[in-house]
């Protein structure tokens, strides 16, 4: 049996003979073809194990880069690529999912070892170029490498399951995949509005039901008219809004306002933030936390500014900072790590009395960067665990690249720091003249973790059903659930395709309004014979299945009531993306409120009407139509009801009334 197709080929008989000895992978194929899948998923950990040792399983436990795929011989590659291939088949062809999509990632990993091999390190936004790494490869041996990556496709799995994790391909990539299928997938919206309001969780390791309920604070004003770029936290029963801007024309606030989420009566306004903006920058991109009782806000400058939450007074405390040989070599000049006293767009976390600030950007660097330090709040001291200050011409794949607009959480136990996602803003960098300049920002998909004791960072896997590379995502870790979540921002270089009747609008963007969390204790797995199929027991993603989602947006804020449980989004910014049916494309703010219920104990899930909330809950910017469930801008019931459904036309109008009249009182006005 050949090991290419017609367009595979080599005129090196030696080649072709060593191929053919070495990719042994084709033997599970020809059982799988066969329908032996039994015998095919033995043949492949067979072989597998033979090459990476016995005591070799997936997910592995030490993140993603493992020394064992980095020390792998071209030929063994392909060898355990192509066995991930078929036991990824073998397992969808059975019906189990989320082993299918454990031997996908488990590709992607191998693939990953090839760019870990690079000579030097390379920024994540370099695709592997593998003739560069390999130079002694021939074409056939680079098509048997890529050949494994678009099979995956025809799995089809992430479309079942209504995600969006494999949305994000390279242009390589995208080079061997089918044209027509491709521009289907740039027409799709994350979630998409024509999809079924009422999915069933098929997959319920990788699925949740849930709830988005929009929430009426009961008097307008304050921040209700829309923020971007601002901060916020919660204590004591209290959302905080702080700074930000309605556009980025203005007007820009440097305000704070705090809401009673038990009462939601009115946003009450406190005392603004004192410091001017000539000392601190505009109050764009900050992060507020809690501790002990305050609410600390790092702007960059040696002087930390704190509001006094029971006291309702500003505050602030010098910190201390002295740079040793090594943060000096690492970019650090005259004194103080953070130039121009700017740092905005970082991500922040408090562990054990430290603040931790990782990334953002400052006055020499626009684009981000992946500095990562910590005060100590007890001692005031400032101390650099990791990053420069400033991009380097190569990476260091030791720690996560430089980047701003991230996501990040402490784990349960507080052992971890998790930081995921970002953006690498190069179009800035490029308008700056600055190192990596290019026409098109780059969305970070990667995922890692800082070990708080060990002081050391590791690459985590993707596992399970996870969402697709973004930045300026909502993000918060719910203790109550122990689950982290996230919801919506965008990704810089996705394109989406809005076809309307004659008219076509492409952009080279995406914005988002999905939901998932991270599962930090999922259930145990059973499995007949965990030794030859691997199962996952590691922490895993699954995506939330709602009814109705607020509009795709980025920018926009999570944040827990840790007395509750309870999880709460506001505010956020979209572009022109909002209404693309609309004949005038739009940009806008959001001030509105909305509350996330989840189908697990602790979730509030026992307060959601699911088949309710499928026939009429507002799918993003749209709405559902009543009788066939269809969403786009329509019209909305004219009877007593006020407005409660929708119809998208006047059969459906005629199909679902009486329907709609028996359940909702509705009489014609």
């Amino acid at each position: 049996m050949a090991l290419w197709d017609s367009t595979t080929t080599t005129t090196n008989p030696l080649l072709r003979m060593a191929m053919q000895a070495s990719l042994t992978y084709v033997g599970g194929d020809r059982l799988l073809k066969a329908g032996r899948i039994k015998d095919a998923k033995a043949l492949y950990m067979r072989e597998t194990r033979n090459i990476l040792g016995a005591e070799w399983k997936i997910p592995g436990t030490d993140g993603l880069k493992l020394d064992a795929y980095i020390g792998l011989n071209p030929f063994k590659l392909i060898n355990v690529m192509g066995c991930c291939v078929g036991m990824a088949k073998c397992f969808r062809s059975e019906g189990n999912i989320e082993m299918a999509l454990a031997w996908c990632e488990e590709i992607s990993a191998l693939h990953r070892s090839c760019y870990y091999g690079s000579p030097n390190p390379l920024h994540g936004f370099v695709f592997l170029d593998w003739i560069d790494f390999m130079p002694d490869l021939p074409p056939a041996l680079i098509q048997q490498l890529l050949r494994p990556l678009p099979r995956l496709r025809h799995l089809r799995i992430p479309r079942q399951l209504g995600g969006s994790g494999f949305a994000a391909l390279t242009p390589e990539l995208e080079a061997v995949l089918d044209k027509e299928r491709m521009t289907k997938l740039c027409e799709m919206r994350h979630p998409d509005p024509q999809a079924a309001p009422n999915r069933a969780v098929t997959v319920p390791e990788l699925q949740v039901h849930g709830s988005w309920k929009r929430l009426q604070v009961k008097t307008p004003g304050g921040v209700t008219e829309g923020r971007e770029n601002f901060s916020s936290c919660v204590w004591n029963g209290q959302l905080y809004v702080a700074g930000g801007r309605q556009t980025s024309l203005g007007p820009w606030y440097r305000d704070m306002w705090a809401l009673d989420l038990s009462k939601l009566e009115k946003w009450r306004r406190l005392p603004d933030y004192p410091v001017p903006m000539e000392m601190s920058g505009m109050f764009l991109g900050w992060n507020m936390l809690v501790y002990r009782d305050q609410a600390i806000i790092f702007t960059g400058r040696p002087t930390v500014d704190t509001f006094d939450l029971r006291s309702e007074t500003w505050s602030s405390f010098q910190t201390t900072y002295v740079a040793t040989p090594a943060d000096i070599e690492a970019g650090v000049i005259g004194g103080w790590p953070y130039p121009g006293m700017r740092c905005a767009d970082a991500t922040m976390k408090i562990v054990d009395d430290k603040l931790y600030v990782f990334g953002g950007h400052h006055r020499t660097t626009s684009m981000g960067s992946n500095l990562f330090m910590v005060l100590d709040l007890t001692t005031k001291k400032w101390r650099r665990l990791s990053g420069t200050v400033r991009v380097t011409r190569h990476s260091d794949y030791s720690c996560p690249g430089p980047r701003k607009s991230a996501s990040s959480w402490v784990s349960q136990d507080k052992k971890r720091i998790y930081l995921a996602f970002g953006s690498f803003d190069r179009e800035a960098a490029k308008s700056h003249n600055e190192l990596h300049g290019a026409d098109e920002a780059y969305g970070y998909g990667d995922f890692w973790s800082w070990h708080v004791e060990k002081e050391v960072w590791r690459r985590e896997r993707m596992v399970g059903n996870p969402p697709c590379g973004r930045t300026e995502a909502a993000c918060v870790y719910n203790e109550k659930l122990r689950k982290t979540i996230v919801f919506g921002g965008y990704h810089p270089s996705l394109t989406t395709l809005i076809l309307t009747p004659g008219r076509e609008v492409i952009f080279p963007y995406s914005y988002f309004a999905d939901t998932f969390i991270y599962d930090m204790t999922p259930s145990p797995p059973t499995s007949a014979d965990s030794a030859s199929e691997p199962t996952l027991s590691a922490p895993k993603w699954k995506q939330v299945l709602t009814p109705g989602f607020p509009t795709y947006r980025c920018q926009a804020h999570l944040q827990c009531d840790p007395a509750t449980g309870r999880t709460y989004m506001f505010g956020g910014w979209t572009n022109c993306q909002f209404i693309p049916t609309r004949s005038k494309l739009m940009s806008r703010s959001f001030g509105d409120l909305w509350e996330l219920r989840l189908d697990m104990d602790g979730g509030h899930f026992e307060e959601v009407d699911f088949e309710e909330e499928a026939r009429v809950a507002k799918a993003g910017p749209w709405q559902r139509c009543f009788a066939c469930a269809s969403a786009g801008p329509w019209k909305k019931c004219g009877g007593s009801c006020k407005g409660r459904v929708f119809f998208c036309g006047n059969g459906c109008l005629r199909d679902g009334w009486s329907e709609h009249k028996k359940l909702h009182q509705c009489r014609k006005a």
